[in-house]
């Protein structure tokens, strides 16, 4: 079954390519979410397994996070949120997000951490007339309050590649490496296939 198995790897290559393109065009490419998706061909004893990986906070990203809801008082946010967030399946659906902020189930401080972060390296963080650094937590505040109170969009970015590799792998190519697979065994055990 070796002609299954090269392709198999040959559909987790792509959906590891079409996963990390995915992430870079929504802007969020280039970091450890990017660098952990990977794609494994593994045995067993069934056949084959093809199984897909990435960083645990990667499925965030993909599927969003809903908010609390809340009014926002000012800035460019300012109204009334629902909070409601989704994302769009591996089929096409689009389905609200399993996942939102206040349910006390993520790490304590999560969220704000993880903002500190960004606007480090975002290079947010405001400065001095000598070019020291002050201290961000204004602005980690509101962003904080910002995303809690409406969440996070998912970018379905590991949901459409997964679509095209389950189509892929239903394919005409793939029942053509099957039947090499079965002709080839049937050679080796010396019956002719002509």
């Amino acid at each position: 079954m070796k002609n299954v198995e090269r392709y198999l790897e040959s559909v987790g290559r792509r959906f590891v390519k079409r996963a990390k393109k995915n992430l870079s065009s929504a802007g969020k490419g280039g970091g450890k979410l990017q660098n952990s998706i990977k794609a494994e061909v593994k045995t067993t004893n069934d056949g084959y397994s093809l199984q897909f990986f990435m960083t645990d906070y990667g499925t965030f990203v993909d599927k969003g996070v809903k908010g609390t809801g809340g009014t926002i008082k000012s800035g460019v946010h300012e109204g009334t949120w629902s909070g409601r967030r989704w994302f769009v399946n591996y089929k096409g659906k689009r389905k609200d997000s399993p996942y939102k902020y206040g349910r006390g189930t993520g790490p304590k401080g999560g969220l704000t951490k993880g903002i500190a972060s960004f606007i480090r390296k975002k290079g947010l963080q405001p400065r001095d007339d000598k070019g020291r650094y002050l201290s961000p937590q204004g602005l980690k505040t509101a962003i904080v309050r910002t995303i809690w109170i409406k969440g996070i969009h998912g970018i379905s970015f590991f949901q459409k590649p997964l679509g095209q590799a389950i189509a892929e792998i239903g394919s005409e190519e793939m029942l053509n490496d099957i039947k090499l697979d079965i002709l080839d065994g049937l050679e080796k055990v010396g019956w002719k296939t002509e």
